[in-house]
């Protein structure tokens, strides 16, 4: 079997989805290892993995250099960015690591664009006809709507427009934010993988039933057939490859609508791993060049995840 050797780009705080890497590499022959790079020397990531390098960050002329010797190093085969910045970083010196020979688990430059700015995405889902949430309308506004930054993570600064009043109060304080109709319904994170030519092999809706600061705490998965079937429509239309996490939300009636599409693992994917949607096996094997097959039946439909914190002490 090919040696593998993979690198997490910015893990900074996923140390359960690094554990579920680590607990997939076990099954494999020995002299596959994991690294990670952070510019954040208190990483928690980083904390549980051996092979480890504190880099500058991506806005230092002297990263790319040290990103790039630590992987020359290292042998390193495969990068997995676990951040927007860092998959965008990745975009941007895409042909460095390519020099290498250097796999990199991102999407292809114009999807990337797409799916980092969320007025381009909410565009886009109305050329293509994919349910979404209606742009607020000046010429006839209708209440409640929601106010999100065009690019960003965890849901910081997503505001809940109730009426006039607000929508005025807000659009003074943060003028660059778009606005969309609020959708009343069940939260839900559509787990997916792809393969490098983007076949999909694993589907995965999650209803997110509690969250704290965007981060979802309590999950359950719906294999919801509809919901499913939406999702392959959807990603064949931006040709998603790799490990994504997809949003939406589903109203009484059924209707499912996408709100984001984030191009790297969710912070609740650990959930869908862990009952059944392996995920870095997949990852492990395609590396090793070998024909990837899954069985989705094998994801435990109905479990739920209650997840707490925990931390490392330095």
């Amino acid at each position: 079997m090919k040696k593998i050797n993979l690198l997490f780009l910015a893990p900074n705080w996923r140390v359960g989805l690094i554990r579920a890497f680590q607990s997939a590499l076990s099954s494999l022959p020995p002299g596959n290892k994991l690294a990670g790079a952070d510019s954040n020397i208190y990483s928690p990531a980083l904390k549980i993995l051996n092979t480890k390098k504190i880099i500058p960050r991506f806005n230092d002329p002297d990263c790319l250099e040290a990103l790039l010797s630590f992987c020359r190093q290292e042998l390193i085969n495969a990068v997995i960015p676990l951040t927007n910045r860092a998959i965008e970083y990745l975009d941007q010196n895409r042909q460095s690591f390519e020099n290498l020979n250097i796999q990199l688990y991102i999407n292809d430059s114009d999807v990337i664009s797409i799916c980092h700015d969320k007025e381009k995405l909410s565009n886009f889902f109305q050329q293509k006809e994919i349910p979404t949430p209606d742009p607020f309308d000046p010429l006839s506004p209708k209440y409640p709507l929601l106010s999100k930054p065009k690019k960003g993570e965890g849901s910081k600064d997503c505001i809940f427009i109730k009426d006039k009043i607000d929508l005025e109060y807000y659009k003074t304080k943060f003028p660059d934010q778009i606005l969309q109709q609020f959708i009343e319904g069940d939260e839900y994170t559509i787990d997916w993988f792809s393969d490098l030519s983007g076949l999909p092999l694993v589907i995965a809706p999650r209803k997110r039933i509690e969250t704290r600061a965007g981060e979802v705490t309590l999950s359950q998965i719906d294999l919801d057939k509809e919901i499913i079937l939406q999702a392959k429509k959807m990603a064949s239309a931006l040709e998603l490859k790799g490990p994504c996490n997809l949003q939406g939300f589903k109203e009484s009636s059924g209707r499912f609508l996408f709100t984001d599409v984030n191009l790297r693992f969710g912070s609740g994917s650990v959930h869908s791993i862990a009952q059944g949607a392996d995920i870095p096996n997949l990852i492990f094997r395609e590396l090793a060049e070998e024909k990837l097959e899954f069985n989705q039946a094998s994801i435990k439909d109905g479990s739920v995840m209650s997840r707490y914190n925990d931390g490392f002490y330095f």
